[in-house]
């Protein structure tokens, strides 16, 4: 009897590390003559397992497109072609149309850029390149995109340099210790 429950703890203790693989892991082929955008980002979604939260409305078409990728690579080439901003947070993908974002500028109260990096880049694996800016004359964050990334990058930013962020990455809470902090 101890045996079964340790495996199934085991099991359980594992299970954000198998979904995550899954996400990350799972071969999409998909040819598209002609379908509008909002149905091949759910069929993607379909394909992958990997869970997307939209915001603002995905309107146009996708037109004699091909993917050969794996999960999240796979929103990442799509959100190339039809102009559009993703982004993983480890779980789901967040998409939208890039004429529908937001634009934040913030402070980065004594933390240094490198250790504001790594805590964004531990909430969100993938964003497009531009969503992130650094000023280092200014020293300045400037943040684009949806509501729910902005806001999300917005409480790591401005988090006290004295406090543990306590981040949710695949199904599992994570502690970032900004440096200072630490000592």
């Amino acid at each position: 009897m101890k045996l079964r429950v340790s495996s199934i703890t085991l099991l359980i203790l594992l299970a954000p590390l198998t979904v995550q693989a899954a996400a990350s892991g799972k071969d999409v082929r998909l040819n598209v003559v002609s379908q509008p955008v909002a149905d091949v980002v759910d069929t993607l979604s379909f394909m992958s397992g990997i869970p997307v939260t939209t915001t603002g409305k995905l309107t146009g078409q996708v037109e004699n497109w091909s993917v050969k990728e794996e999960g999240v690579a796979a929103f990442e080439a799509l959100g190339r072609v039809s102009n559009l901003f993703v982004a993983f947070d480890g779980i789901r993908v967040i998409i939208a149309p890039k004429n529908d974002i937001t634009t934040v500028i913030l402070e980065q109260k004594r933390r240094g850029w490198r250790v504001t990096r790594s805590a964004i880049d531990a909430l969100f694996p993938l964003y497009p390149e531009d969503a992130i800016r650094y000023d280092p004359a200014s020293d300045l964050v400037i943040v684009r995109g949806p509501t729910a990334f902005v806001s999300a990058v917005e409480m790591v930013v401005n988090r006290s340099t004295v406090e543990t962020v306590e981040v949710i990455k695949s199904g599992h809470v994570e502690m970032i210790t900004p440096p200072a902090a630490a000592n």
